[in-house]
């Protein structure tokens, strides 16, 4: 649904579900050190690796 809506709107989701990255066109990091978010931009398999280990999220 959100690839089909995408041609007339602009998304922004967060998530742990890899199903999501399928579509995506850009990618980013957050993350959280000494009490401060982090954002960066990452690639589709940064991404993509994130959500599969959850040992990282965990």
């Amino acid at each position: 649904m959100i690839h089909e809506m995408s041609k007339d709107a602009q998304f922004i989701t967060t998530t742990f579900r890899p199903e999501l990255l399928q579509n995506a066109n850009k990618f980013y990091g957050v993350k959280f050190r000494n009490k401060v978010s982090h954002v960066e931009c990452c690639t589709r398999e940064e991404a993509h690796d994130f959500v599969e280990d959850d040992t990282t999220h965990a």
